[in-house]
């Protein structure tokens, strides 16, 4: 499976013109996010899709919490941990283990290595807002860099927009008030990200959240995480993780 994966994907970003590369690259390069919309051939976006929503009916769980360690914001969604998905999945984690995707997104990344994240409950997990008021709420990732693929997009003016502030930092030492410090010295900005299309992110200095969803369609995504170098050489915690997914955390 893997081989194949890789080798539709080396076939595909060549068929990726320079001028399209080079733009998301800066794009990238000067807000620290950037929407995809040909990462994967169109029979790879459509078996992704299916995957994931089939694992998100099969063993999507329910998930309702305050994160104190993000400054008291809210988290409500239903959701698939790491372990169920590679377990039961097989193109997902392909996606993930892709050297070849990593390649592109090192590219993206202006050179600079992006690597697989050294912990395995955040390498994958699947996300679903699927009743009026789920949200994500403001937050920073551990780890640097963040793909979020668009399984299911909310239609427009219903709500479920990522908003986010770059080149912040989690103040770890004042969980209280991290976030609401960076909000009132900072802009917001906003995007709508359409299905079948992914986003790249920089979500450790990426203030982000996700704004409550207000009609009757749901966003469902799946989210990877990556590594940079200094994370490897960084102690990181996971109270986050622990908090949220206890049953892929868990030390056995």
């Amino acid at each position: 499976m893997q081989k194949e994966f890789d080798f539709i994907m080396r076939n595909h970003f060549m068929t990726l013109e320079p001028t399209y590369k080079k733009e998301m690259r800066q794009q990238f390069a000067e807000n620290h996010v950037v929407i995809l919309d040909s990462l994967l051939p169109i029979p790879l976006q459509v078996a992704l899709a299916a995957e994931a929503k089939n694992l998100m009916y099969e063993h999507g769980k329910r998930r309702d919490l305050t994160m104190k360690i993000s400054g008291n914001t809210p988290r409500h969604y239903y959701s698939v941990g790491r372990d169920k998905v590679n377990e039961y999945g097989k193109l997902i984690p392909a996606f993930f283990h892709s050297e070849t995707i990593r390649e592109f997104l090192t590219y993206l990344n202006n050179d600079l290595p992006v690597h697989k994240v050294p912990y395995e409950a955040e390498e994958f997990i699947i996300n679903r807002q699927g009743n009026i008021g789920d949200t994500h709420g403001w937050h920073w990732d551990d780890y640097t860099f963040a793909l979020i693929w668009m399984v299911e997009a909310p239609k427009e003016g219903d709500g479920a927009l990522i908003e986010f502030i770059p080149r912040t930092e989690w103040d770890k030492s004042d969980y209280d008030n991290c976030v609401t410090k960076v909000l009132e010295a900072s802009d917001v900005s906003s995007m709508y990200v359409p299905e079948n299309c992914c986003y790249f992110m920089k979500a450790n200095t990426t203030l982000h959240r996700v704004t409550p969803l207000t009609g009757d369609s749901r966003r469902t995504v799946i989210v990877f995480t990556y590594a940079s170098d200094e994370d490897y050489h960084s102690e990181i915690t996971h109270e986050s993780m622990e908090e949220i997914y206890p049953e892929d955390t868990r030390v056995v």
